[in-house]
């Protein structure tokens, strides 16, 4: 029978060359093996044997290895050394200093030796982390109205749902204004449709600039807006309108006004009744004139 070869070599140079990087660190925590993928990730010398400490230090000085994001390395090393070598077996999930993202295999054997494996999942990150965007904007797009970059019709009214039910559990107020542009078929008609978007989106940028960080506001139609103003009341929110006005008046592109209505909700009132009595005076607000904003009486 023909003697078989040694496997060593073979072993050796496949475990050198393995994509996965090995690590292996005897009972004083000193590294006494690592293969080729280890000390490129981790910026080790081929021979080199430098205990854990050595290297954490290491790696925090030098801004190479592993990712260690702290101002005080010997307060870090106490905190860390509460869950090193305190288990057989854990996985978790490292940063490198030089962007790359590792999956790790700890290994503590009973007499004391710990092997690391690690594995480069930074493609796999980077593929979660797109698709986490891509999903991200599409619920963002699901939710936005395209052309003013405010809430659309069904984000605007779910919002609406939202801060109902919290005003009525919280028991503050809770005041809804419905606003349309005044004309502004006209205003498509003399100068186009073009001039028409710029004309809603001035609108809609100067209302954001005018609205508390807590107020909400959503395109619910082609000129019609629907802004949501938690724990405030009617008059307060007449107040933001007057401001709204002015600023246009001082920033449009062309001449334009709106008329609006105000409701405050009432006591166990629905959603669409408080949309009803809003909607009842923003059209008295054009019958009167146009280019003003009127409170709806608290009954229908």
């Amino acid at each position: 029978m023909d003697e078989l070869p040694d496997p060593g070599p073979m072993l050796a140079d496949y475990l050198d060359h393995s994509p996965v990087a090995i690590g292996l660190f005897d009972p004083q925590e000193r590294l006494r093996y690592s293969n080729a993928g280890f000390r490129d990730a981790y910026a080790i010398a081929p021979g080199e044997h430098p205990t854990w400490e050595a290297l954490m230090r290491r790696w925090h000085r030098d801004r190479c290895g592993l990712r260690i994001d702290t101002d005080d390395i010997d307060a870090w090393l106490a905190r860390v050394r509460r869950t090193h070598r305190q288990v057989p077996q854990r996985t978790f999930e490292s940063d490198l200093a030089d962007g790359r993202w590792m999956w790790v295999s700890e290994t503590l054997r009973p007499d004391g030796w710990l092997v690391l494996a690690t594995t480069d999942v930074t493609a796999l990150k980077a593929n979660e982390a797109s698709m986490r965007h891509a999903r991200d904007m599409a619920v963002l797009a699901s939710l936005t109205d395209p052309l003013t970059d405010l809430h659309n019709r069904r984000s605007i009214l779910k919002r609406l749902d939202d801060l109902l039910a919290v005003a009525n559990g919280m028991r503050y107020p809770l005041t809804l204004v419905l606003l349309d542009l005044d004309r502004f078929k006209l205003i498509n008609d003399r100068h186009g449709h073009e001039t028409g978007d710029a004309v809603l989106r001035h609108f809609s940028q100067v209302m954001r600039r005018q609205i508390r960080p807590l107020d909400t506001v959503g395109r619910i139609g082609g000129e019609e807006f629907l802004l949501l103003m938690p724990n405030a009341l009617a008059d307060g929110a007449e107040a933001v309108l007057a401001r709204l006005s002015s600023a246009i008046a001082g920033t449009a592109p062309l001449p334009y006004t709106f008329s609006a209505g105000i409701a405050q909700t009432l006591p166990g009132e629905s959603a669409q009744d408080t949309m009803r009595r809003a909607d009842a005076a923003m059209y008295a607000a054009k019958d009167a004139g146009r280019d003003r904003s009127l409170i709806a009486p608290n009954a229908a």
